[in-house]
């Protein structure tokens, strides 16, 4: 089992169509979808890129993870598919001219325009770690050196998104 016929149906696309966006054979996409071939690596890593989500969740190990551009802060954030599927019926998930899976984040927040608003993302995911390094057991002065490590991939999620909508009011 796995979810590129789901995949393939968010964005309206016939088998031969995801073959003309990906390379891979109308033919050969059929029977992945059918579980009639497994994927080969490659295939794995051209759809996952294509498609913007992780091999698990491809697979069907687990519902992470999609992920979701910001055009304006040239940013993508990592969603659960239960999360992700409000934000999609609800109209914050769209899809650009290039196929490429995105987010309103200023109307999901509320704001018209926010010059920094992953700064402010960024803040709330440490904000995060330092209450969690805290209510851990085991600190560790490792644990204080991650606070420092660079964030490159924030999971939206909505307690995130109602901790930022209270924090801007």
């Amino acid at each position: 089992m796995n979810k590129l016929r789901e995949l393939r149906d968010e964005r309206g696309l016939s088998t031969r169509g995801l073959e003309l966006k990906t390379g891979i054979n109308h033919v050969s996409i059929y029977h992945y979808e059918n579980d009639k071939r497994d994927f080969s690596t490659d295939v794995i890593k051209k759809l996952c890129k294509f498609f913007e989500v992780t091999s698990d969740y491809l697979l069907c190990i687990n519902n992470y993870c999609l992920y979701a551009f910001y055009k304006e802060g040239n940013f993508s954030f990592k969603i659960r598919e239960d999360y992700y599927l409000e934000l999609k019926e609800n109209n914050y998930i769209y899809f650009d001219n290039n196929d490429k899976r995105c987010i309103d984040i200023n109307s999901l927040i509320g704001v018209n325009k926010t010059n920094n608003i992953i700064g402010l993302f960024e803040e709330f995911v440490r904000i995060g770690k330092i209450d969690a390094l805290f209510d851990n057991k085991n600190t560790s002065l490792e644990n204080f050196a991650k606070l420092d490590e660079e964030i490159t991939e924030i999971e939206l999620t909505k307690e995130l998104v109602n901790r930022i909508k209270e924090a801007i009011k």
